[in-house]
């Protein structure tokens, strides 16, 4: 039976027996030509809170009969509470003990296409581990900054409907996502970096960055909470995306930002200045 990799251990035990059934289920079916790793696991990265996720390569004529199985194997390695599709042969899962187990299936054919290049090899009939291609991770995205700082600004203008409606959840949501464009802003500027799952929030930032997004104050439904919030959130989003802009060659948006300026100038809810 295939063992039990050593990075397995940064994981609670109880998905050591979910492993082995999921690596019983893959290699007894021989349309399943090879297994992996991927994610925190296969990047030495994993701990306590980290999911199990497994790659499967298929061969090419068996992959359209083991997609449309997915349950069917699935149900053989473990019951689950949920389980949903996220493409042909794949999915993510939570077991009725709740430990999260995700699978992707791949045709062997699109091995030397795959997004997923960091990989553990639990077996490997073929020698398909060297189709994977090197990781090579992205530098930032100049049009994810230049959407992120536009929308930023853009978004701004709307709160005056806030005033308008006197509906201070909506002032909340509206902090709320100021500061969420904010973290997205830091993370796509720090990258290349390896690309990782959702959970993996403060990981993405640097030690001055996370300090700064920490400070920021939680908006409550309330005219002064929500004001005290969005002046504490704009000012550091005026501090902190010009020279990122600057540093990825993206040209600063400045008849946007005078014109939202101006405008919420005239609604009684003024822009804080540029730091500098």
């Amino acid at each position: 039976m295939t063992g039990r990799p050593g990075a397995l251990a940064a994981l609670p035990d109880s998905y050591g027996p979910l492993f082995d059934r999921a690596a019983a289920v893959f290699e007894a079916d021989e349309r399943v030509r090879a297994m992996w790793l991927h994610g925190a696991l296969a990047r030495g990265k994993a701990d306590a809170a980290s999911d199990m996720d497994i790659s499967v390569a298929i061969a090419d004529d068996g992959f359209d009969g083991f997609a449309a199985s997915w349950r069917d194997w699935l149900a053989a390695i473990t019951p689950t509470l949920t389980a949903q599709s996220i493409a042909a042969g794949s999915f993510y899962a939570l077991t009725p003990s709740c430990e999260r187990f995700d699978v992707i299936a791949e045709p062997v054919s699109k091995l030397s296409a795959t997004p997923l290049t960091r990989r553990l090899v639990i077996f490997d009939h073929d020698g398909l581990d060297k189709l994977i291609p090197p990781p090579a991770d992205p530098p930032p995205d100049p049009a994810v900054i230049a959407y992120l700082i536009e929308e930023t600004l853009r978004q701004a203008a709307n709160f005056p409907t806030v005033l308008v409606r006197d509906d201070w959840l909506l002032g909340v949501v509206a902090v709320q996502q100021v500061q969420t464009f904010l973290y997205q802003l830091f993370a796509e500027s720090n990258k290349p970096a390896p690309p990782t799952g959702p959970k993996q929030w403060s990981s993405k930032l640097t030690s001055s960055q996370r300090q700064v997004l920490s400070q920021l104050p939680a908006a409550a439904p309330s005219a002064d909470s929500v004001l005290t919030a969005r002046e504490a959130t704009f000012a550091v989003f005026f501090r902190e995306a010009p020279p990122i802009a600057a540093r990825n060659g993206i040209p600063w948006p400045s008849r946007l930002e005078q014109a939202v300026r101006d405008y919420l100038r005239e609604q009684g809810v003024p822009l804080p200045g540029r730091a500098g």
